[in-house]
């Protein structure tokens, strides 16, 4: 009795085996979907819809890209966390949605460690402080000279609570000693549209849609978030010259639904690292501030974890909660 029941377990494991291996090898056999939970314009926008034309034509299937868009992110994580956990389905996720909002976010619709599996970090990159081209402040030190002098008068957008322009600001005004007032938009490009309008003051803005407005004299740029100067933009100061010890990176990447197989997250891997150094690509993206940084799952993992006792320190010292 019991060699026939362990007989059948073992049957039943290697049958398994083989489907999933049968499975794993006829992946992708349908489009793809992937879940942007930011707005068209911003920088996860952008170096997602470069790779998903190169993945595209790499499997020989559609890649649907969609932006999902509210709640700083949280709108478009929840709807992939609902996701079936089968390859088809992935959203991009970023420094806010992983490793912020968890951290100052009462209640959020998903998990980032239950509901999502890493695949690939995408790309690192320092926002861009920009005030008006019409602003009267020529550096990041005009800026904290007028705080101080004017408590609660300096304005600055975000594309919403819980992204990285948002905490990048708290973090500024914690850092400077002064007093700032947040001003929310639904997304990075609708955020910066404020600053160029003169509606706020000033912005950190992600670098690809933030470039283009400072090269047309629409924004003046004041400081990357990097700790150092940027090799792509030489002349470009960093906040840290003003506020020492400043650092805050953007960045995003690819995950799945969790429970999606092995060996599925394993192909995408694949595929996605060996976009994400092609040299065509690379050049793209470090034209506009964006640092290609692929890797493992694990590499990803580790990553978001570093990020999220970071930021969970910083919202404890300044003592933010969100509902």
């Amino acid at each position: 009795m019991r060699f026939s029941l362990l007989r059948g377990l073992v049957l039943l494991a290697a049958t398994f085996s083989v489907c999933a291996t049968a499975w794993g090898q006829s992946y992708p056999d349908k489009p793809l979907r992937v879940i942007i939970p930011h707005g068209a314009g911003s920088s996860p926008d952008v170096v997602t819809r470069l790779v998903a034309q190169k993945l595209s034509a790499q499997i020989g299937q559609p890649v649907l890209v969609e932006n999902k868009v509210g709640a700083g992110g949280s709108i478009g994580m929840g709807q992939a966390a609902r996701a079936t956990p089968d390859g088809y389905t992935l959203v991009i996720g970023h420094v806010g949605t992983l490793t912020i909002n968890p951290n100052i976010y009462v209640d959020l619709p998903y998990d980032p460690r239950r509901d999502f599996a890493p695949v690939t970090l995408s790309v690192t990159t320092p926002l861009l402080a920009v005030v008006s081209a019409a602003s009267p402040y020529k550096s990041v030190a005009d800026v904290i000279a007028a705080a101080k002098s004017e408590p609660g008068k300096i304005t600055y957008s975000s594309a919403g609570n819980g992204t990285a322009s948002h905490m990048a600001g708290e973090l500024f005004a914690a850092m400077a000693g002064v007093k700032l007032v947040h001003i929310p938009y639904k997304t990075a490009p609708a955020a910066l549209a404020a600053v160029v309008g003169g509606d706020v003051a000033l912005t950190f803005g992600g670098q690809p849609p933030a470039w283009p407005l400072v090269k047309a004299d629409k924004l003046r740029a004041l400081g990357l978030t990097s700790a150092k100067r940027a090799a792509e933009f030489p002349d470009v100061a960093v906040i840290a010259e003003s506020v020492p010890g400043y650092e805050v990176l953007d960045w995003n990447g690819f995950m799945v639904p969790a429970g999606t197989p092995p060996e599925v997250v394993a192909r995408l891997n694949k595929e996605l690292v060996a976009i994400l150094v092609d040299d065509d690509l690379v050049r793209q993206l470090r034209a506009q501030g964006l640092n290609p940084a692929p890797g493992t799952p694990a590499d990803f993992a580790a990553m978001i974890d570093r990020e999220s006792r970071k930021w969970a320190g910083v919202a404890k010292d300044i003592k933010l909660k969100l509902d």
